[in-house]
């Protein structure tokens, strides 16, 4: 069975409370929180870009060494006594022989290396689907955000609809205020004719005085209501609150099925977890990766030798393709697969439950909207009866037909009439505030 939304579903129209809506949105710390959270998930993502690109280091060694094993060459044992007798057969001292023996140790000494190494991966599929996951995670934080700014929106507009009603409720004390100095006027001038006696005069004294008292209690809730609505906003709590009574809201009409098919599709909470399952899947497929191999080109070129000469001597480069395949690991690999598959699963889960839950919020703010609705007709039927009642009874105890309780009453009624009309208006904004989150708008 469909249920037609009433007509007062429509938010409330009001530049007022959207740029206090706005205000909040740019000043909650709590949102900049999130903000930095989704700019630390753009930043992720360039860095898994950057893996694509190639990777060039700037590498110097310089090596000082002594002791250790050394490599004995026999140079002058072994040439000496040749280049002796070359020079006997030649009769030339052409070929020397004082040539000592070498003994060169295994640590170099004095040698140095400075090169670029460019890295190139060639074949990696790591690099490729950690890129996507952390792509998909960027949609998972705005979505995140996107549910947050749900919320504080909705606080929003509840805490200023919460003021407006203490506002209205402080307005209509005001106003029984004359009310109340009239009724003691006209005590004080019938005992004055002696026409009623003196208690009278102290009962409406009385009444004046309790007025003062609710008068201070909801000047209070006013300004908690205020400081409330300032805490929100990120302000000084006592700052001035611009008020706007003119609402108007506009008809609008759906069935409750389809507000709640809107709330599937609008809500942040359930996009965060469906974007969530789209990373998780990536994060399966990246482990599932791991199995194949990596393959990189390496480029070398420096300079290369026994101290600093940066000439052809010693300049140098040196190209490779490396491939690195991990074909042992101990079960890691698809321990790591299980667990994402199961995370996977704790999201379908979580998921289906949220699903539910929405679906009960929709309904819930649905039904009190019309409740809300109900009880407008309700209080405005109770003022108008009320308002007659008092008239009725002011005149009667003008002609000496009524004593003062019965007047006393029913001001009493007219007053608690048009606060529960107040209240009940406003109410009705808080639910429709309320059933406007709940579908996600």
């Amino acid at each position: 069975m469909a249920y037609l939304l009433p007509a007062y579903y429509s938010h409330a129209q009001s530049d007022i409370l959207e740029s206090y809506v706005q205000e909040g949105l740019e000043r909650n710390l709590s949102l900049k929180q999130q903000d930095l959270v989704y700019d630390k998930a753009v930043s992720a993502l360039q860095e898994a870009k950057g893996l694509f690109l190639p990777q060039v280091s700037a590498i110097a060694n310089y090596t000082l060494a002594g002791g250790g094993r050394t490599l004995d060459f026999p140079i002058g044992d072994l040439f000496n006594p040749v280049y002796a007798t070359l020079n006997e057969l030649t009769e030339r001292q052409q070929f020397p022989t004082n040539l000592e023996n070498v003994e060169e140790q295994f640590l170099p000494h004095n040698f140095q290396e400075s090169k670029l190494r460019i890295v190139q991966p060639l074949f990696n599929s790591g690099i490729y689907f950690n890129r996507r996951a952390k792509q998909a995670l960027i949609s998972v934080e705005e979505a995140k955000k996107q549910a947050f700014r749900q919320d504080v929106s909705k606080d929003i507009r509840v805490a200023y609809f919460s003021y407006l009603k203490t506002v209205e409720v402080g307005k209509i004390y005001q106003e029984t205020a004359p009310l109340l100095e009239e009724i003691l006027r006209v005590n004080e001038r019938l005992v004055a004719n002696d026409k009623a006696t003196r208690e009278v005069v102290y009962a409406a004294q009385h009444e004046v005085s309790k007025l003062a008292q609710q008068q201070a209690q909801a000047l209070r809730q006013q300004q908690m209501a205020k400081a409330y609505m300032n805490f929100l906003l990120n302000r000084p709590l006592d700052q001035l609150i611009e008020v706007d009574s003119s609402f108007q809201p506009s008809p609008m009409r759906e069935d409750l099925n389809g507000l709640e098919d809107l709330a599937m599709q609008e809500r942040g909470e359930l996009r965060h977890l469906t974007l969530a399952q789209a990373a998780n899947t990536e994060a399966i497929e990246l482990h599932r990766s791991a199995w194949l191999p990596q393959i990189n080109a390496v480029l070398d070129v420096g300079f290369q030798g026994y101290g600093y000469n940066w000439g052809k001597e010693q300049d140098y480069w040196l190209g490779q393709v490396s491939l690195q395949w991990d074909l042992f690991q101990g079960g890691q690999r698809k321990a790591r697969v299980q667990q994402a598959k199961i995370d996977q699963e704790i999201l379908l889960n979580q998921q289906s439950q949220l699903e539910q839950q929405l679906r009960l919020q929709v309904q819930e703010a649905y039904y009190k909207l019309t409740e809300a609705q109900s009880a407008i007709e309700a209080a405005k039927a109770g003022l108008r009866s009320a308002q007659q009642a008092y008239r009725l009874s002011e005149k009667k105890y003008r002609q000496d037909q009524a004593n003062f309780l019965e007047l006393t009453d029913a001001r009493t009624r007219m007053t608690q009439a048009r606060i529960s009309l107040a209240i009940a208006s406003y109410d009705l904004l808080i639910q429709q505030a309320d059933l406007q989150w709940a579908i996600g708008r």
